[in-house]
């Protein structure tokens, strides 16, 4: 494409000029192109014109998932920007700037791309990226200029800013606490909150692949962190049922086996012991099945519906950081059944468990010794009898 519009540069083709808004549904605005640009392409979800003679190429399309525009998310859409621009034949993409702005009433980050048409070989062009928050998206359009055109490439771009017309803003996000109804709370690391209603459908997408659940709020909580464009890190935590014995350092390493069967089956096997941590009052476990690209991890911890099951999938190959958020995570979590959630475990389970992993716990000891202390008084006891004395008239 970027071969095409430096042949445009040289083109002496007019388009006639559309001022007619564009409206967008998916968008959830209406957009106003500058006198002399030509649409070429209008959905309700994507738009494409030229103008000034077809040398300056403009464009307008989302991302799913709300972003706050900041200038550190501006760096983000940037590094996007460089890597579509590089997929379109634009080679040696140099972020020069990203600058915020309030255009149109609303903040929008601006960004300067210098490139190279064909892959790097060709004529130095000029990329002006910019991005503004819809409801539960990123509204994005750039313009794809020369660099002798690029001042009247940035007025077209701020011009289409500065008249859109927004219908569906950006929703109200909520970040720290976030709670069950199936018995369980937590308060979500910095820079995680709760998805808002247009994005549920794509975290969904990620979920379903690991637990088959809508992730409603009587079942489950669920957090997501925007570190790239298109796809969020997610963590959610949902009931399972477990019909359990006592957890604790003394049956971490029988208990921690059942777990791994019971979440990964004979996979299980192969995967690395699960790490004993404090799940806000109590002793879990942290398991590790992957990682590498799109890390993940499982925080698993008992309560008296089962056990609270906490995943988290990495949108990078960010392994540290999903260390990090579940560490971080666990301390905060709170089980809101009565008596605090504390299991409910059977009494032969109880039994069961001092057998195995408390011999000599008193709760053990004390009824061996009341036995042994009974035969040994039975004994003396006849010891001291007359052997006869049951013949005696």
């Amino acid at each position: 494409m970027i071969a095409m519009v430096c042949a445009l540069w040289v083109s002496m083709f007019t388009p006639t000029a559309q001022a007619e808004p564009y409206l967008m549904n998916d968008v959830g605005g209406t957009l106003s192109m500058p006198a002399g640009f030509e649409m070429v392409r209008w959905s309700d979800w994507d738009f494409k014109a030229k103008g000034a003679n077809g040398t300056i190429m403009y464009k307008l399309w989302l991302t799913p998932f709300q972003l706050p525009i900041t200038k550190e998310s501006g760096r983000i859409f940037a590094e996007e920007y460089v890597e579509k621009l590089g997929k379109e034949g634009g080679g040696d993409g140099v972020i020069k700037r990203t600058e915020l702005k309030t255009l149109g009433g609303r903040d929008v980050v601006l960004s300067e791309i210098h490139f190279k048409a064909k892959g790097g070989n060709g004529a130095s062009g000029v990329y002006l990226g910019a991005a503004f928050a819809g409801a539960g998206q990123v509204v994005h359009s750039r313009v794809i200029s020369s660099v002798r055109n690029a001042k009247a490439a940035r007025v077209a771009l701020e011009s289409t800013l500065g008249s859109f017309s927004l219908k569906k803003s950006p929703l109200k996000t909520r970040e720290g606490e976030v709670s069950s109804g199936a018995g369980f709370a937590a308060t979500l690391p910095d820079g995680w909150r709760e998805p808002v209603d247009p994005e549920r459908p794509g975290v969904l997408a990620i979920t379903s692949k690991m637990w088959k659940s809508e992730l409603g709020a009587d079942d489950c909580f669920v957090g997501v962190r925007l570190e790239t464009v298109d796809e969020p890190d997610v963590l959610f935590a949902c009931k399972k049922f477990w019909d359990g014995s006592p957890v604790d350092a003394f049956s971490f390493s029988e208990i921690e086996s059942e777990w791994r069967e019971i979440f990964f089956g004979k996979a299980g096997a192969e995967l690395p012991p699960g790490e004993q941590v404090h799940v806000g009052d109590r002793v879990g476990a942290l398991f590790r099945p992957r990682d590498g690209a799109n890390p993940i991890r499982l925080l698993v911890a008992p309560y008296d519906g089962g056990l609270m099951a906490t995943w988290y999938r990495g949108a990078t190959d960010d392994s540290k950081s999903a260390d990090a958020v579940m560490l971080e995570l666990a301390p905060s979590v709170k089980f809101t059944g009565p008596e605090g959630g504390q299991p409910l475990i059977r009494p032969d389970r109880w039994v069961s468990y001092y057998l195995s992993h408390r011999p000599t716990h008193p709760f053990v000891l004390a009824p061996i010794l009341l036995v042994v202390g009974g035969i040994v008084v039975l004994v003396r006891r006849n010891r001291g009898r007359n052997p006869y004395e049951d013949f005696e008239d």
